[in-house]
């Protein structure tokens, strides 16, 4: 299960740092913009993830019941869901990408390119709820290569597209970063016809005949389970906009900005392993809970969260002793490089602590145990993190030094809070 959705992870990552490579040659003020437009993209983007964590809990349960028609009657349901938040949401990013960008920077240029790059992307959307309901179904049903093989052909659409839109000024030149939007977009349209494809050819094929009509206590499932991942997941998205702010507030904060995105990219690749087991022990976690084999899944998400803390431990290493030349990869800016150093210094502290957070909580997610596990973000991101850096970052005048150790402390945090509940074993007994 995991070394497929390892590569896929990699695709996806991959992206997102040559995403910060390319805007790198229009400037750090590019950089900043990307990073910012698809922070904002990212608040749309995980509604349609989270109905895809749903459609796992569900799907992988039937699978492991042998439930044939409610497997497919939980992911028919899930691409009705998906499709309609996909063109809700594209709707109202495009009409984000016309206003919001100025409260989140002072620079103006950045809030244009910004704006540019966003409403650009935003059309994206629509296609990627297909794609990603698709992907979590097949990963129900513990087939990880076939979400592997659509990623990988939009990873090379999307880089390809890249460079050929702004250092090829193909088709036309002048695209600048609309051109990387246009590359994602061309690359999630091929995404959803691959998905569609392959759904056709496997043993979920009959799923598609019941997108319609509408099932309200289907679509309620799924929903209870989903809405409180997504709201995990705005938590800590919405969080990000309050550090822009506070990095917007530190001297130099274009180099700032630029220092975060560059982090939190170079983190995505340290965060690969992570995304793949935690995808993987949801499956496993699901499929046994539906078997009835409720000790082989407790184990299991100990046995793959520990994978997950020595794979992190040597990462995190890494990241710190060649935080300065990594940094220097991806900026020609002194600043930026200075401030990105440190980032990924301090960060590498936690990364042990982000593996067992992770991946107990794709075990509790693929169990449908949603809840607990948004609470805890929430309380770690606004009551803990959000604090802390502003505190040390603008009232003590450490700067972005600041900002990054709340980063740290407060993944601890929220690691022991994920074991405390993993251990007390009620997400066993939930009805989903």
């Amino acid at each position: 299960m995991s070394w497929p959705l390892l590569l896929t992870t990699i695709g996806n990552s991959l992206v997102s740092l040559v995403d910060v490579k390319v805007a790198s040659y229009l400037g750090s003020s590019a950089q900043a913009a990307v990073g910012l437009a698809e922070q904002i993209l990212f608040v749309f983007l995980l509604f349609v993830m989270s109905v895809g964590v749903g459609t796992t809990a569900l799907v992988s349960r039937a699978y492991g019941a042998n439930d044939t028609e409610d497997m497919l009657a939980s992911a028919g349901q899930s691409f009705t869901l998906s499709i309609m938040l996909g063109l809700i949401l594209c709707a109202l990013s495009l009409a984000t990408a016309s206003f919001a960008l100025p409260f989140f920077t002072p620079s103006k240029e950045v809030a244009e390119i910004g704006s540019s790059y966003l409403s650009a992307y935003s059309w994206m959307l629509i296609p990627f709820s297909v794609t990603v309901i698709a992907n979590s179904t097949f990963r129900a049903i513990g087939d990880s290569k076939t979400p592997l093989v659509i990623v990988t052909c939009m990873t090379i659409v999307n880089i390809v597209g890249d460079y050929a839109t702004v250092l090829g000024n193909w088709p036309v030149p002048g695209l600048g970063v609309r051109g990387m939007a246009y590359a994602a977009l061309a690359a999630s349209i091929l995404g959803s016809i691959l998905a569609t494809f392959f759904i056709k050819r496997s043993v979920v094929k009959d799923c598609l005949n019941h997108i319609l009509p509408y099932q309200p206590k289907v679509i309620h499932r799924i929903s209870s389970i989903g809405i409180p991942s997504a709201f995990q997941r705005l938590g800590w998205a919405l969080s990000v906009f309050v550090v822009f702010f506070i990095l917007a507030r530190c001297k130099d904060a274009t180099s700032a900005l630029a220092a975060w995105t560059i982090g939190m990219r170079v983190e995505s690749v340290i965060f690969m392993p992570l995304m793949a087991l935690s995808m993987a022990v949801a499956s496993i976690v699901g499929q046994n809970l539906g078997a009835h084999e409720v000790d082989r899944a407790f184990k299991a998400g100990w046995r793959v969260t520990s994978i997950g803390i020595w794979m992190m431990l040597a990462m995190a290493t890494c990241m710190f002793v060649f935080a300065h030349e990594i940094a220097s990869a991806l900026s020609n800016d002194p600043n930026t490089i200075a401030y990105t150093t440190n980032y990924l210094k301090i960060n590498s502290v936690a990364e042990p602590f982000l593996a067992l957070a992770q991946i107990l909580t794709g075990a509790l997610q693929g169990a449908g145990d949603t809840k607990p596990v948004m609470w805890f973000t929430i309380i770690c991101n606004w009551i803990i993190r959000l604090p802390f850096a502003y505190v040390t970052a603008d009232m003590l005048k450490l700067g972005p030094d600041g900002v990054w150790w709340a980063m740290s402390i407060s993944v601890i945090i929220q690691s022991i809070m994920v074991v405390w509940r993993y251990q007390g074993k009620k997400w066993i007994q939930l009805k989903v």
